[in-house]
Protein backbone atom coordinates (compact mmCIF):
# COMPACT_ATOMS: atom_id res chain seq x y z
CA UNK A 1 0.00 0.00 0.00
CA UNK A 2 1.23 3.68 -1.06
CA UNK A 3 2.08 5.82 1.88
CA UNK A 4 -0.47 8.82 2.12
CA UNK A 5 1.18 11.87 1.38
CA UNK A 6 0.90 14.49 4.15
CA UNK A 7 2.53 18.10 3.79
CA UNK A 8 4.37 17.98 6.74
CA UNK A 9 7.17 20.96 7.52
CA UNK A 10 10.35 19.31 6.16
CA UNK A 11 8.22 18.99 2.29
CA UNK A 12 6.82 21.85 2.52
CA UNK A 13 10.31 23.13 2.73
CA UNK A 14 11.54 21.18 -0.09
CA UNK A 15 8.41 22.17 -2.17
CA UNK A 16 9.91 25.94 -1.51
CA UNK A 17 13.12 25.14 -2.64
CA UNK A 18 12.15 23.35 -5.46
CA UNK A 19 9.91 25.86 -6.71
CA UNK A 20 12.94 28.21 -6.13
CA UNK A 21 14.68 26.15 -8.46
CA UNK A 22 11.99 26.42 -11.04
CA UNK A 23 11.73 30.19 -10.86
CA UNK A 24 15.47 29.69 -11.36
CA UNK A 25 15.65 27.71 -14.20
CA UNK A 26 17.61 25.24 -12.38
CA UNK A 27 16.43 20.80 -12.73
CA UNK A 28 13.41 19.33 -14.40
CA UNK A 29 10.48 21.73 -12.54
CA UNK A 30 8.42 24.13 -13.44
CA UNK A 31 5.28 26.52 -11.21
CA UNK A 32 1.76 26.26 -12.31
CA UNK A 33 -0.46 28.42 -11.50
CA UNK A 34 -4.24 27.65 -11.81
CA UNK A 35 -6.70 29.67 -10.40
CA UNK A 36 -8.72 28.06 -7.53
CA UNK A 37 -11.67 26.21 -8.40
CA UNK A 38 -13.72 27.89 -4.96
CA UNK A 39 -11.66 31.24 -4.12
CA UNK A 40 -10.89 32.09 -7.83
CA UNK A 41 -7.38 33.10 -6.66
CA UNK A 42 -4.26 31.82 -8.20
CA UNK A 43 -3.31 28.97 -7.06
CA UNK A 44 0.76 28.00 -7.34
CA UNK A 45 2.59 24.44 -7.04
CA UNK A 46 5.70 23.17 -7.83
CA UNK A 47 5.56 20.81 -10.73
CA UNK A 48 8.00 18.41 -12.68
CA UNK A 49 6.71 17.85 -16.47
CA UNK A 50 7.65 15.08 -18.15
CA UNK A 51 7.73 14.54 -22.11
CA UNK A 52 6.60 11.62 -24.01
CA UNK A 53 6.49 11.25 -27.66
CA UNK A 54 7.10 14.78 -28.35
CA UNK A 55 4.21 15.41 -26.10
CA UNK A 56 4.78 17.49 -22.54
CA UNK A 57 2.37 16.39 -19.82
CA UNK A 58 1.37 16.70 -16.04
CA UNK A 59 0.98 13.93 -13.73
CA UNK A 60 -0.04 13.98 -10.08
CA UNK A 61 0.79 10.91 -8.47
CA UNK A 62 -1.14 11.90 -5.81
CA UNK A 63 -4.27 11.23 -7.04
CA UNK A 64 -6.99 14.27 -6.98
CA UNK A 65 -4.91 16.68 -5.74
CA UNK A 66 -5.99 20.65 -5.26
CA UNK A 67 -4.34 21.61 -8.47
CA UNK A 68 -5.45 18.49 -10.59
CA UNK A 69 -9.17 19.71 -9.28
CA UNK A 70 -8.40 23.45 -10.18
CA UNK A 71 -7.42 22.56 -14.06
CA UNK A 72 -10.58 20.06 -14.30
CA UNK A 73 -12.87 23.62 -13.12
CA UNK A 74 -10.29 25.94 -15.25
CA UNK A 75 -8.01 24.15 -17.82
CA UNK A 76 -6.46 27.48 -18.50
CA UNK A 77 -2.29 27.83 -16.07
CA UNK A 78 0.35 29.31 -16.44
CA UNK A 79 3.96 27.11 -16.29
CA UNK A 80 7.07 28.62 -15.46
CA UNK A 81 10.26 28.45 -15.31
CA UNK A 82 13.56 29.79 -15.12
CA UNK A 83 11.82 33.69 -15.17
CA UNK A 84 9.57 32.55 -18.74
CA UNK A 85 6.36 32.46 -18.11
CA UNK A 86 3.64 30.11 -20.48
CA UNK A 87 0.36 30.42 -20.46
CA UNK A 88 -1.04 26.77 -21.30
CA UNK A 89 -4.55 24.89 -21.24
CA UNK A 90 -4.36 21.48 -19.73
CA UNK A 91 -6.47 18.30 -21.50
CA UNK A 92 -6.90 15.53 -19.16
CA UNK A 93 -5.97 11.88 -20.98
CA UNK A 94 -8.26 9.07 -20.47
CA UNK A 95 -7.13 5.79 -21.55
CA UNK A 96 -3.94 5.98 -22.45
CA UNK A 97 -1.51 7.63 -19.72
CA UNK A 98 -0.29 4.06 -18.36
CA UNK A 99 2.91 5.39 -20.87
CA UNK A 100 3.28 8.76 -19.77
CA UNK A 101 2.84 7.45 -15.81
CA UNK A 102 5.37 4.60 -16.38
CA UNK A 103 7.96 7.13 -17.69
CA UNK A 104 7.15 9.97 -14.54
CA UNK A 105 7.78 6.56 -12.22
CA UNK A 106 10.94 5.76 -13.75
CA UNK A 107 11.89 9.69 -13.30
CA UNK A 108 10.48 10.90 -10.44
CA UNK A 109 12.01 7.81 -7.17
CA UNK A 110 10.62 10.47 -4.58
CA UNK A 111 6.93 10.32 -5.73
CA UNK A 112 7.51 6.60 -5.88
CA UNK A 113 6.50 6.24 -2.48
CA UNK A 114 3.12 7.48 -2.66
CA UNK A 115 1.90 5.53 -5.90
CA UNK A 116 0.38 2.59 -5.00
CA UNK A 117 2.45 0.12 -7.54
CA UNK A 118 4.80 -3.31 -7.06
CA UNK A 119 8.71 -2.15 -6.96
CA UNK A 120 9.07 -3.47 -9.85
CA UNK A 121 6.29 -2.55 -12.23
CA UNK A 122 5.27 -4.34 -15.05
CA UNK A 123 3.54 -2.25 -18.33
CA UNK A 124 0.34 -4.61 -16.90
CA UNK A 125 0.80 -3.22 -13.18
CA UNK A 126 0.88 0.61 -15.04
CA UNK A 127 -1.71 0.19 -17.21
CA UNK A 128 -4.35 -0.83 -14.25
CA UNK A 129 -3.50 1.91 -11.80
CA UNK A 130 -2.80 4.44 -14.14
CA UNK A 131 -6.74 6.01 -13.65
CA UNK A 132 -5.36 6.71 -9.84
CA UNK A 133 -2.83 9.11 -11.17
CA UNK A 134 -4.50 12.04 -13.38
CA UNK A 135 -2.55 12.90 -16.56
CA UNK A 136 -2.97 16.33 -18.46
CA UNK A 137 -1.34 17.01 -21.83
CA UNK A 138 0.11 20.55 -21.72
CA UNK A 139 -1.22 22.79 -24.97
CA UNK A 140 0.35 26.00 -25.45
CA UNK A 141 -2.41 28.87 -25.08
Amino acid sequence: MAKEYEATRGKRVVSWLMGKMARLGVGGFAVLTTTGRSSGRPRSVTVSPITSQGIEYLVSPYGDSGWVLNLRADPSATLSRGGHDRRVTLEEVTGKQDQVVDAYYRREPFARQFMDLPEDPSPADFKAASESFPVFRVDEG
